[in-house]
């Protein structure tokens, strides 16, 4: 690796204490200076591997092949040699359908040198979200992993669409990416550089939202967004570190994550896109101690499995030292348990939203278990009252709003939308529900759109749900309100199991009885599934539930 003796600094790793202030009601995160220079976010990052060649950059843990720096800096400029000989423009949009693999960070960076837009999609595509994708934002080429090239290929057929596809692997009647990069000059290659913009505000990035309220929409990152994000890292101190993340680059927190592994200096392990389950909970623990993994990111249901499992039990883990996760509610009892698991690891859960363009909150060493951290430099958050829109202080659930300088432009094609993410003081809403206690530390409670109406009150899935996740035997549990003539909805409980362990309705239903108001009772009942859906940022799909079960 780059630094076999490479260590953590705690105080470099996590503030210890908030540094930023509350005025009338407003939490402020610490203010640093915001970068407003015209740089191609690409060139940064070009940079970074140019000056440290011999760094291992990434290993794929299915062939154990590893790019070094200088391969992943020559194997991009040969892509976006490539991809200027197919005439691409700045400004130009460029599909990335993709999982964890090593091409996909050589394909994104070769994307940006030229300045044009890298749209990144799941790489699980069905025909009616291929042509989606495709009629939202018009790629002239697109890469895509082996299983979605049929699905792409037929969709533009369909749209009467002239779209280039080229594959991540091998794939009989298409061109590959290894294809594409032979056969450039070397001179050219030693004389490239990355295509200038001339607007810090120029997009550089399209990630879609997570769709919980419809179908995905496009949300345009900004150079200038990227770089501020780059310099807000609060995981610091990290250079030689080996590090893994579960999230791809198809969310906006993949591609964030990823860049500062190359600018840290780090190694990225790079795994298949998992689920949560037995075996794959083993495979990450065989992955952590094989390669000796120091810091891990992943999503809360992950955690969950951890210390809901043995797994843990069975490996030492000594090389780790931080854990990072984002996404979804991780509730008190979990992360306390994982801490308890491992108590060598620093555990950091954070918040952040990809219409904020990542990132707001992190934890510090100090902060309460169950909260998301405090802000991170240059945020704003206030709470809002959902019906006054009142601002709110300490200790008082609303909606979460915030301001920063490196939110979305916008989204792609869709002007309506944008206008309607902000209110009228130009604070975005985020939709989701929570507070800040008295030392400035925010806690996230739900979405306002999951909230149960239950003889006019207002019934908290997430309240719920927290109560039924102390079962030993749940894994995964969404909560969602089944319509009632009289009532207007009575709370519902979907459930999957973990393998190996039972739990009955009636022993879930005691559990939400013991334990919450009589208006929390799952008066809708219990139903079990082997797994729930998600969206394509790994959130669990309500939308999809109420469909199948609420209708």
């Amino acid at each position: 690796m780059c630094d076999q003796n490479a260590t953590i600094n705690e105080n470099e790793v996590q503030n210890s204490k908030f540094k930023g202030r509350i005025k009338d009601n407003i939490l402020m995160g610490p203010e640093i200076p915001i970068h407003r220079e015209s740089v191609n976010i690409a060139e940064t990052i070009l940079k970074a591997l140019k000056s440290n060649p011999n760094c291992i950059g990434q290993i794929d843990v299915l062939t154990d092949k590893q790019n070094t720096y200088a391969e992943m800096s020559e194997r991009s400029i040969k892509c976006s040699l490539w991809l200027k000989k197919q005439g691409v423009k700045p400004g130009d949009i460029i599909g990335l359908c993709t999982d964890n693999n090593l091409d996909a960070m050589i394909v994104l960076l070769g994307i940006i040198y030229l300045n044009a837009k890298c749209n990144t999609w799941d790489h699980e595509l069905t025909l009616m979200t291929a042509r989606y994708f495709l009629s939202l934002t018009s790629p002239t080429i697109i890469f895509t992993v082996p299983q979605s090239a049929a699905s792409l290929t037929e969709a533009a057929k369909e749209l009467n669409m002239n779209v280039k596809i080229v594959v991540l692997g091998k794939l009989d009647g298409y061109e590959s990416v290894d294809d594409i990069l032979k056969g450039h000059d070397s001179r050219e290659i030693a004389e490239f550089k990355c295509t200038p913009i001339s607007n810090p505000d120029e997009v550089g990035l399209i990630v879609l939202s997570s769709g919980t309220t419809g179908m995905p929409k496009a949300t345009e990152i900004s150079h200038s967004s990227m770089h501020n994000r780059l310099n807000h890292v609060l995981i610091t101190g990290l250079k030689g570190h080996v590090c893994m993340f579960t999230p791809t680059i198809r969310w906006q927190y993949g591609v964030m994550l990823a860049f500062k592994a190359i600018l840290a200096g780090a190694t990225r392990i790079v795994a298949p896109d998992v689920v949560a389950d037995d075996v794959a909970a083993t495979t990450i623990c065989e992955y952590i101690e094989k390669y000796r993994i120091t810091w891990f990111a992943t999503d809360p249901f992950m955690i969950i499995y951890f210390v809901k499992t043995d797994t843990l039990d069975k490996y030492r883990l000594s090389t780790l030292k931080l854990i990072v996760t984002s996404g979804s509610i991780l509730p008190k009892q979990h992360q306390e348990a994982l801490a308890k698991k491992l108590p060598h690891v620093l555990i950091n859960n954070g918040y952040g939203s990809t219409d904020a363009a990542g990132e707001l909150t992190a934890q510090t060493k100090d902060s309460k278990a169950g909260s998301v951290g405090f802000l991170i430099p240059n945020v704003q958050i206030k709470i809002t009252n959902t019906e006054t829109e009142e601002i709110l202080g300490a200790n008082k659930v609303g909606e979460v709003r915030v301001k920063v300088p490196f939110v979305m432009t916008g989204y792609h094609k869709n002007p309506e939308a944008t206008k309607k993410a902000f209110d009228s003081d130009g604070w975005l809403r985020t939709g989701d529900l929570g507070y800040y206690d008295d030392d400035g530390e925010l806690f996230i409670v739900g979405r306002i759109s999951d909230f149960i109406l239950f003889r006019a009150i207002n019934v908290s899935p997430a309240e719920i749900e927290t109560v039924i996740l102390t079962h030993p035997a749940v894994f995964e549990v969404a909560v969602i309100g089944k319509p009632h003539e009289i009532d207007e909805q009575h709370p519902m409980a979907i459930v999957s199991v973990i393998p190996g362990k039972t739990v009955t309705e009636q022993e879930i239903i005691t559990l939400v009885e013991k334990n919450l108001p009589d208006y929390c009772r799952l008066r809708g009942g219990v139903k079990f599934i082997d797994e729930l859906p998600h969206t394509v940022t790994g959130k669990v799909s309500k939308k999809e539930l109420r469909n199948r079960f609420a209708s």
